[in-house]
């Protein structure tokens, strides 16, 4: 069986408690996806580095890949050419309405929202498509 691939937006999902910083929230929301069989791949933006250190990075990457995009180059932008290039989807709570315009299979294809909930419960929105059994 083959894992498949989901994108992370790292940058935002570590604010998904409450709108606040959480350094935790990345690994939980890698750890649910991975119970449900995926292979996340979490992308930051470079200012990641204010928020998360080399530690919790390195933690991460043990488990899922981690890329922090280069200075200047948005992490929205290297999610969705990602998706471009192949039939992926994106966890965030980001509605991308500055992509949308130029990217239409936001909506109804890539995205799959999120939140943590009571008990620090991981949910997906029901667009999250089910990996390969």
């Amino acid at each position: 069986m083959d894992e498949a691939e989901i994108l992370i937006d790292g940058s935002n999902v570590v604010f998904w408690r409450a709108g606040q910083l959480d350094r935790e929230v990345p690994m939980m929301v890698v750890r649910a996806l991975i119970s449900r069989r995926f292979s996340p791949v979490i992308i930051f933006d470079h200012s990641i580095h204010r928020h998360l250190g080399e530690a919790a990075l390195n933690a991460l990457g043990a488990l899922a890949r981690v890329n922090v995009a280069p200075r200047g180059i948005p992490a929205d932008k290297l999610l969705l050419e990602a998706c471009d290039r192949g039939r992926l989807q994106i966890v965030s709570g980001d509605r991308f309405s500055e992509w949308r315009p130029t990217h239409p299979q936001l909506r109804r294809e890539w995205l799959v929202t999120g939140h943590i909930g009571k008990g620090g419960r991981v949910s997906f929105s029901k667009k999250l498509r089910p990996a390969p059994v």
